[in-house]
């Protein structure tokens, strides 16, 4: 959406989703996948931005003339093998393996590639390498090739506005005295999160007398579909277990609207973010982070993924290890009991959240959609992903071979078709 309102200050914009609610305020309109005029729209875009499984809904994009670029925000894979956690490995291995060849054909389709960070990008260079994507055709001069024309930069980004109160939300609604110090978690519980190393360093503080709280204000997903995550029963439990339920930790069980989180947020002293140590941490981008910052909140994180390692850096907040008790207990403490540092921090965040404002974050990609054509190397990996996905062609009997017998039988069938052709140069 916020990307939509960007381009369509110098574009000609259709925002196409599963379920539509009309704004009055933007300049572009919206539509339902279901509108009989998606599959037109389509044809005669000049670019069509896509992402999570749109070419397997809808394969006619895959046929646009126009430039496919496809975000890569979010690395499903990763996420689902944390997600996946309570499944069968049957489950598991099936899964993972749809999601692969689900994203694999995002790769060879896509004309251009759009992630969050610099090391997403780099992530993200390693598939595409294996997809095919790094070739002659593309750069024919290998010397000089700029990643960027590949797959460009384009996180999330903030409203240009610093949100103001309209009503005290969070305090009022967990009953907070107002000069209590209060922690929030502006996001949902999932099982790559470790929310029980905050609590416990809550439970710490509180027994030695501090006033401190943590709040989680939304543990319940909005979208239905979505899976509840047991790492929200195990935080709950040890909430309970501590004695600290309802009195220094508090749960939200539903979700607060997009349009009031600000409220909830600018109640709040500290935004806090803890996750485990595993690749989907690696190459994250949190959201809730740029929420804080929009709130001029400083952050206590774990470190690891691309925020967490930047915290100490920008002076924006204090970065912990992975399931540190004692650093952030610390972490905690300093920002309760130093005003001075609290104050600075919150000025470094005031200043560091400029560069992400949605106007500027979304006008580079912008500008390159102003020189971006399609591939070069389209018709190249697309035709040889179809004969390497048909059931009748070479590739897939080697593959076949390789399941069954090894390279020593993927070698052998090469020989054999190979020989042929030896002897007539002889």
């Amino acid at each position: 959406m916020e990307i939509a309102k960007v381009l369509s200050k110098s574009l000609d914009v259709e925002l196409y989703a599963p379920k539509v609610e009309q704004l009055s305020d933007v300049l572009f309109k919206i539509k339902a996948f279901s509108d009989t005029g998606f599959k037109s729209a389509a044809e005669h875009a000049d670019f069509i931005i896509v992402q999570g499984d749109s070419l397997r809904a809808h394969p006619f994009l895959k046929e646009a003339k126009g430039c496919l670029v496809v975000d890569l925000y979010c690395p499903i894979p990763l996420e689902y093998h944390q997600a996946s956690a309570g499944l069968t490995l049957d489950v598991r291995g099936m899964t993972s393996n749809f999601l692969c060849d689900v994203l694999h054909e995002q790769l060879v389709y896509g004309d251009h590639f759009i992630c969050a960070s610099e090391k997403q990008r780099e992530f993200w260079l390693g598939a595409l390498t294996l997809a095919g994507r790094i070739n002659a055709y593309r750069w024919p001069q290998a010397s000089h090739a700029d990643v960027s024309e590949l797959v460009s930069l384009l996180p999330f980004g903030l409203s240009s506005h610093r949100p103001e109160p309209t009503r005290k939300a969070l305090r009022l609604a967990f009953d907070i005295p107002s000069k209590d110090f209060v922690l929030v978690w502006g996001g949902g519980l999932y099982q790559w999160f470790d929310p029980l190393t905050p609590i416990r360093a809550v439970h710490r503080l509180v027994s030695e007398g501090a006033r401190v709280h943590l709040v989680f204000i939304g543990v319940k997903h909005p979208n239905a579909s979505i899976t509840q995550h047991d790492m929200c029963a195990q935080a709950v439990d040890l909430a309970t277990e501590l004695g600290l339920i309802d009195k220094w930790v508090h749960f939200n069980f539903g979700w607060v609207d997009y349009d009031d989180r600000h409220n909830f947020l600018l109640d709040a002293d500290v935004g806090i973010s803890s996750h485990f140590d595993n690749p989907e941490t690696r190459f994250s981008f949190r959201t809730r982070m740029l929420d804080y910052m929009w709130c001029d909140l400083p952050i206590i994180a774990t470190r690891g993924d691309v925020f967490g390692d930047s915290l100490t850096k920008e002076g924006i907040g204090i970065s912990v290890g992975f399931e540190d008790l004692e650093e952030w207990t610390q972490a905690i403490t300093v920002m309760m009991s130093d005003v001075d540092a609290l104050k600075n921090y919150q000025e470094a965040v005031s200043k560091y959240s400029q560069g992400f404002r949605w106007e500027s974050v979304a006008d580079s990609f912008r500008e390159r959609l102003e020189t971006m054509v399609v591939a070069p190397d389209r018709s190249l990996v697309r035709s040889h992903y179809k004969s390497a996905n048909d059931s009748s062609g070479f590739l897939f009997r080697l593959r076949r071979l390789y399941n069954t017998g090894g390279a020593l039988s993927v070698f052998s069938a090469v020989w054999r078709r190979l020989r042929p052709i030896r002897g007539s140069r002889v």
